[in-house]
C-alpha cells in the first residue's frame, strides 16, 4: 500500500504532529520516523527504505529545515525516485526563502496564514494510492503539541497514572522513560530541545524532587525560556526556595480532584 513520507526537522514537531493527525483523519497513510521506527532498528537504514518505498515526500520547509542534514539526505533520496511526487510545505518565512533550489521549480503549499485552506489543497493533490478505502472516524481531540513531564524516578508510580490521564484526555507528552529518545545526543542537550519545543512542563513535586540532580534544573530552565510550568504536588514536601510562593496543584489529598484541576488548567491555557 502507498503512503506519504514526511520529511521534517524535530524542531517543527508541533506542526508535524497536527499535520500527521489531520492526514490520518482524512484517510491518508503516512510514514513518520517517531511513529514507524521501532526500538532497536537501524534508524538510517529504516529511513532509506521508507523514502524509497514512498509515493509522496512532504518536505516541511522552515527556518529549521535549512540546517537539517537528515532532511537534505531524505530529499536527495526522494529526487532519485522518479516515481515519487515531492510536495514542499512552507510553514514560515524562512521556509520560503531558504528552500532547496530543486524545490523552487515545484508548486509548493503555503501553511503560514490559513492552515485549513492549505491542508485541503494538500489532500486534493495526493494520489489515490496513499488513501485508505474510507476516511477514519473522528478521534477524540488531540493536544496542540506535547507536555514535558519532569520528575524524580522515585515518583514513577504517580507518573504512570499521570501518563494514563494524559492519554485518556488526548494530551501528548514526553518523559525520559516512556518516550522516543535520541541516543546520539547528550541527555542535557536533548532535554533542552524537548523543553523548548514543549507546550508546557509538568513538574512533579515530592521530597525526591528536591534531591534530583535534574528536576529543579528542568523547572528553572523552563521558566527561563518561557515554557509554561504546572507544579504538581504528588507527595508532600517541605518548603523549598526554588518554588517558594508559586501555586501548585495538590494531588496529596484527592488525586482525582488534582487531575480534574490539571485538565481544567491545561484547557484554560489552550493546550487542547
Amino acid at each position: 500500500m502507498g503512503y506519504v513520507f514526511i520529511s521534517y526537522s524535530r524542531k517543527d514537531a508541533v506542526f508535524v504532529e497536527q499535520l500527521s493527525s489531520d492526514l490520518r483523519q482524512a484517510g491518508v497513510r503516512i510514514w513518520r520516523d517517531v511513529d514507524s521506527i521501532a526500538p532497536g532498528q537501524d534508524w538510517a537504514l529504516e529511513i532509506r527504505h521508507a523514502v524509497e518505498g514512498a509515493n509522496v515526500l512532504l518536505y516541511v520547509s522552515s527556518q529549521n529545515s535549512s540546517n537539517s542534514e537528515w532532511m537534505a539526505k531524505e530529499l536527495e533520496l526522494g529526487i532519485q525516485n522518479s516515481k515519487m511526487k515531492v510536495i514542499p510545505v512552507v510553514i514560515d518565512d524562512e521556509g520560503s526563502r531558504r528552500m532547496p533550489l530543486f524545490l523552487y521549480r515545484i508548486q509548493w503549499l503555503d501553511f503560514r496564514t490559513n492552515y485549513e485552506a492549505a491542508f485541503q489543497r494538500l489532500v486534493a493533490v495526493l494520489p489515490e494510492e496513499v488513501r485508505e478505502d474510507r476516511p477514519l472516524q473522528p478521534a477524540k481531540p488531540q493536544s496542540k503539541g506535547y507536555v514535558f513531564i519532569s520528575y524524580a524516578q522515585e515518583d514513577t508510580d504517580f507518573v504512570i497514572r499521570l501518563r494514563d490521564f494524559l492519554k485518556d484526555k488526548g494530551y501528548g507528552y514526553w518523559d525520559y522513560q516512556d518516550s522516543d529518545r535520541d541516543y546520539h545526543t547528550q541527555l542535557f542537550l536533548e532535554l533542552e530541545t524537548v523543553i523548548k519545543d514543549a507546550s508546557a512542563t509538568l513538574s512533579v513535586l515530592s521530597p525526591d524532587w528536591k534531591k534530583s540532580q535534574w528536576a529543579a534544573k528542568e523547572y528553572l530552565f523552563s521558566e527561563e525560556i518561557g515554557t509554561p510550568v504546572f507544579l504538581l504536588m504528588a507527595r508532600a514536601m517541605g518548603p523549598t526556595l526554588v518554588t517558594a510562593g508559586i501555586p501548585y496543584i495538590d494531588f496529596t489529598h484527592d488525586e482525582q480532584q488534582g487531575f480534574d484541576k490539571l485538565d481544567k488548567e491545561l484547557r484554560r491555557k489552550g493546550l487542547i
